[in-house]
């Protein structure tokens, strides 16, 4: 994966307290309601810098072979984010439900020890990446207005966030 970092200027007075946003999985494979897209982009200019997810689901996958689920595959258009990254956004690919030890390591290096965590589904994606950030050692926090899920278990998966990471946003 390649990193291209390009400095913007924001003004302070729009920054949240953590500087970086870690937006999972807002792919076609997975739309929410447009509203949603909308409301989540406008939150996410708010962050110095924005790192997006994108799962990928390979051949031969425990996704495919226990679970039948065919979306996603690599190269298709099911892994197309809904929102468009920016130049000095970071973009992983994840085929699973957390992060890649290799990308953990990355954000580490990169400094980043805090994130506000949003995207689908909460009951999911969005909790495997916190407890894989949460284990490489960096904090997050879920802004919880900007999370969904499709399977209808959006408020339990609420409850095991704030139970097992800091208070929601």
């Amino acid at each position: 994966m390649r990193l291209v970092v390009i400095r913007h200027r924001r003004r302070r007075a729009r920054m949240q307290s953590s500087s970086t946003l870690v937006v999972v999985d807002l792919q076609r494979a997975f739309p929410p309601p447009p509203r949603f897209v909308a409301a989540l982009r406008r939150y996410a200019r708010r962050f110095d810098r924005r790192i997006f997810t994108r799962f990928v689901n390979p051949r031969g996958s425990l996704f495919r072979r226990r679970l039948h689920q065919r979306c996603c595959a690599p190269g298709t258009q099911d892994t197309e984010l809904l929102i468009a990254p920016e130049p000095g956004d970071l973009v992983l690919s994840k085929d699973g439900y957390g992060l890649r030890p290799a990308d953990l390591r990355r954000l580490r290096r990169l400094g980043i020890r805090e994130v506000t965590v949003c995207g689908v589904d909460t009951d999911a994606c969005v909790l495997g990446v916190m407890f894989s950030l949460f284990d490489a050692g960096i904090s997050c926090r879920a802004k919880a207005k900007y999370c969904r899920s499709s399977a209808g278990l959006h408020r339990p998966a609420l409850r095991i966030i704030e139970e097992q990471f800091e208070p929601l946003r």
